[in-house]
């Protein structure tokens, strides 16, 4: 027979199984499948009943501990932001290529994650690294995104995204600068492919300066045709942080002026906005966030403070 806790975690299985829509995708996340989750409640399940229990049990105490930290705004229309936003929706109606490029943690990836979430019919959102920065890798995540099989040549991976693509959609492009220049190519090649048809598919290429040197740099030869269909290539940098930023982002810190200055000294460093943040949330989840404890924090994370402590003292 179950005990209560067991009835309990089953309980909130099903609980995220209903928030999720399905208990595979439940089972997916919590890392127990759902035929085990089904056995244990039936009390049908032959294998190791406590150690499958001892899982569930793991992972609802690491959500209740992280319900109890401080929870991050998910995306505020900052400076930055809007800038990123609005080129991606320019570009959208446009076609062609946008190349956005500007310092590591100003808020790039949450515009554009938040575009895509807006954008749903119309968007196809990849994020780069290492391991798919060749064409083909690059092909297959784009399908993958889409809904099509990886599982097939290249040749037939670009003929069965085209086909899916249509006239007025965007693809973003996160991490960029690791694409090689096939990848590139291959993806101005498919803005081509739309203007040719007198329709229009906008590729928006966003990633830290890399990019912008590999398109304008010693190697701009190379890249002539990209840079010729880009119709806007805005740079963006730690210093266009703006306070009200971080009035947007840290709604907890309403009227308290020395903290907020000071976090928006730091987010003005190359530790960027999301140094910034991280910096708050770790003091928050101490307990102590005023400007004593904020800067107490910033000497533990080993941050650059770069004279911030003494402008907002002065």
């Amino acid at each position: 027979m179950l005990t209560d806790k067991q009835k309990h975690l089953i309980g909130r299985f099903e609980q995220l199984a209903k928030e999720l829509g399905s208990e595979k995708k439940a089972g997916d996340q919590i890392g127990v499948a759902s035929s085990i989750v089904s056995q244990l409640r039936s009390e049908k399940y032959i294998g190791d009943v406590e150690y499958q229990f001892s899982k569930l049990d793991a992972y609802f105490d690491t959500k209740d501990k992280a319900a109890k930290n401080y929870t991050e705004v998910d995306y505020a229309p900052t400076t930055i932001s809007e800038v990123v936003y609005k080129t991606l929706e320019n570009i959208k109606i446009r076609g062609g290529l946008a190349v956005i490029t500007g310092d590591a943690g100003i808020g790039k990836t949450k515009a554009l994650q938040k575009y895509a979430e807006d954008n749903t019919m119309n968007s196809v959102m990849i994020t780069i690294d290492p391991c798919i920065k060749s064409t083909k890798p690059m092909l297959k995540q784009i399908a993958a995104e889409m809904g099509l099989s990886r599982l097939q040549s290249k040749d037939d991976l670009k003929a069965s995204i085209i086909d899916k693509l249509h006239d007025g959609m965007i693809i973003l492009v996160d991490e960029a600068q690791i694409l090689t220049y096939d990848s590139i190519e291959t993806l101005r090649a498919f803005s081509d492919h739309f203007d040719r048809r007198r329709q229009t598919l906008g590729v928006a290429l966003v990633g830290n300066d890399e990019i912008r040197e590999k398109i304008e740099g010693r190697s701009k030869a190379r890249y002539d045709q990209v840079r010729n269909r880009s119709w806007q290539r805005p740079q963006l940098r730690t210093l266009d942080v703006q306070y009200s930023d971080i009035e947007m982002l840290l709604p907890v810190l309403s009227g308290q002026k020395q903290e907020l200055t000071f976090l928006h000294k730091i987010a003005q460093t190359s530790e960027g906005i999301r140094g910034a943040v991280r910096l708050f949330v770790n003091a928050y989840d101490k307990g102590n966030y005023d400007l004593n404890g904020l800067i107490e924090m910033a000497k533990i994370m080993r941050l650059d403070l770069r004279g911030a402590e003494k402008a907002v003292r002065s």
